[in-house]
């Protein structure tokens, strides 16, 4: 049977070629992909070690920990033992200071130089390349105190070494020694030897669990002739320079300082004295000696040796004022002021509260005396207030009460108030002063003694003068009271009357030799009027009513007397007067005090 010949198409011709081309875009897209993944992976290729250690699939910061742990882990098993001559001495790796937080990155890097190649690089790790990369380690000279120390023992086998200039203070002088030229290791030169060994060390001990790796000094000629360096004059100068300081008290511990005495010296001269010195000769220049104004002795000797102004009060009233008075005075005892500080009697005291041991006594609350917990702590601050106006300390805050107090002067009185209401003055003296109060029985009385303590440079004194006008005698006032007797008046021992009056106080200050320096304006205080306050039965009718101000005797109505049959007396019979009331009693002029506080302006 005879074939027939079939005639191939074009087309057929053709799908080779297109097949060849797809199968090659695919590959290609497919190694495109590689390069792609391998490029954005923060893993490290296969088979890649840092000295020894796998890091192969770890993150560049994971490899580094892993470093790091091995380089650690090993410090004491790897030792680079240098010598030099007879001498020997021995570096481990944890004395060597080194920096190797590159080693991570550079493990990731690894393949990935170009990223067209980055995909191959994958695959022949992949297949078993391998790479080593190296620790990366940066060494800082002076950073490596273990290392010099072992050179400063080579410079003395080498034969004696260098001698640097050595300086000290003797006295008045600065005594200085040039230094001299010696045979001495090249430190910079034998630290990238070091270094070398030390790596070599490392990757030996991680590999094998320790290691040693000898270096001849001698052999690697590190010995070389070496001038001694040239002192920094300017350094010296600058360590060496004191600035004088007086010794002072602590305002922490309030314990006197040591005094510093102040050091200088002339830069140039020392420059010109160590350039005319021959290698190793000892010279000397002078110091400049500064003393201070005060040393720890004399300043021991001035502090607190000075009255500088006291102040004496009565202290009255009921004992829970007396004992209010008390503590509020023992909180301020004691108190020191530094230069420049101020006192705060609120700050001092405190809240004045009932868990502190404070009474309730009498204070002034919208012009009525009240009694309330801390009554009487005024007494204090009027008295420490009185005190500091016999003294030049300057007056920061000071308000006046609302009636005269009747234990200070007029004028020379400070009411406070906890939270709004404060007394203060400045220490605006050179030297520390000191608060002392004292409380005692006297004569029957209690008193409040302050006195202020400080340094009198200059022996000055203050004597304060106030001016008393627009005085305003105490009216009467009447109030209604059912339980007052008829015909009599009760005067309110409570509500004490107080003379309304105006001071003017001044403090002057005056030298030692009695030269008036100063005339200080202390300000204007103003004290309120109350008037005595009586009680009376409403029954008396309007006071305003009565004949010279005096109740009307009560009209006393005679009993009934039923009638009687006549009958003839044995005996005259004497009629009986009814009795009369007591004498009513006639407000006086006369002026009491409570000795309270105020809770508002005082």
């Amino acid at each position: 049977m005879e074939g027939q010949r079939v005639e191939k198409t074009q087309g057929g011709r053709r799908k080779g070629p297109i097949i060849a081309a797809l199968v090659v875009a695919v590959v290609l897209c497919a190694y495109l992909g590689l390069c792609a993944w391998v490029g954005s992976s923060d893993k490290i290729l296969p088979n890649v070690t840092v000295a020894g250690v796998d890091v192969s699939g770890l993150t560049a910061e994971e490899a580094q920990e892993a470093v790091n742990q091995a380089v650690s882990g090993k410090g004491d098993e790897a030792v680079v033992t240098l010598t030099y001559g007879s001498w020997s001495g021995t570096l481990k790796s944890a004395e060597f200071r080194t920096l190797e937080d590159g080693a991570g990155q550079a493990a990731h890097r690894v393949g990935r130089d170009n990223f067209l190649t980055q995909g191959f690089q994958y695959l022949r790790h992949a297949f078993g390349a391998a790479k080593e990369v190296a620790l990366d380690r940066t060494v800082d000279a002076t950073a490596q105190p273990a290392l010099n120390a072992l050179l400063d023992q080579a410079d003395q086998a080498v034969g004696g070494g260098v001698v640097e200039a050595s300086y000290q203070m003797e006295g008045d002088k600065l005594v200085m020694t040039r230094g001299k030229t010696g045979m001495a290791i090249d430190r910079d030169r034998t630290l990238f030897i070091v270094a070398d060994a030390m790596e070599e060390a490392i990757q030996q001990a991680i590999a094998q669990g320790s290691a040693e790796v000898r270096v001849d000094l001698k052999e690697q000629n590190t010995a070389v002739e070496t001038p001694p360096q040239e002192p920094d004059f300017d350094a010296i100068h600058q360590e060496l320079y004191t600035e004088a300081k007086s010794a002072e008290m602590s305002a922490e511990t309030h314990q006197i300082t040591d005094h510093v005495v102040g050091v200088d010296f002339d830069v140039e001269a020392l420059k010109t004295a160590y350039e005319q010195a021959a290698e190793g000769e000892t010279f000397t220049i002078p110091l400049t000696l500064t003393q201070p104004k005060e040393t720890k002795a004399s300043l021991s000797a001035k502090l607190f040796k000075d009255l500088l102004g006291q102040g004496t009060t009565n202290v009255g009233g009921s004992s829970n004022r007396k004992t209010n008075v008390k503590l509020s005075a023992a909180a301020c005892n004691g108190v020191i002021l530094l230069p420049g500080e101020v006192f705060s009697y609120n700050n001092t005291t405190g809240s004045r509260s009932a868990d502190k041991g404070y009474l309730s006594a009498p204070i002034y609350q919208a012009g009525q005396s009240v009694d309330d917990i801390g009554g009487g702590i005024c007494q204090t601050s009027s008295t420490i207030y009185y005190a500091v106006l016999h003294t030049s300390l300057e007056i920061v805050e000071r308000h006046d009460h609302q009636f005269n107090t009747g234990y200070v002067d007029p004028g020379m009185d400070a009411t406070v108030f906890y939270g709004s209401l404060d007394f203060r003055f400045k220490n605006n003296t050179n030297y520390p002063v000191k608060i002392v109060t004292e409380s005692y029985d006297q004569g029957g009385k209690r008193k409040l003694t302050v006195k202020i303590y400080g340094t009198n440079e200059n022996g000055v004194r203050a004597v304060p003068e106030s001016t008393v006008y627009d005085k305003v005698t105490p009216t009467t006032k009447y109030q209604a009271d059912n339980t007052v007797p008829r015909g009599t008046l009760v005067l309110d021992k409570k509500q004490y009357a107080y003379t309304g009056m105006s001071a003017k106080t001044y403090r002057y200050i005056y030298a030692k030799d009695g030269t008036l320096l100063e005339k200080q304006n202390m300000g204007v205080s103003k004290y309120q009027m109350r008037p005595h306050l009586y009680h009376y039965n409403p029954l008396d009718g309007d006071p305003s009513s009565w004949p010279n101000g005096v109740p009307p005797k009560p009209v006393v109505e005679q009993p009934v007397t039923p009638p009687v049959e006549p009958v003839t007396p044995t005996e005259p019979v004497t009629p009986v007067e009814p009795a009369e009331p007591e004498t009513p009693v006639t407000p006086d002029a006369g002026q009491g005090e409570t000795g309270g506080e105020t809770s508002q302006t005082a």
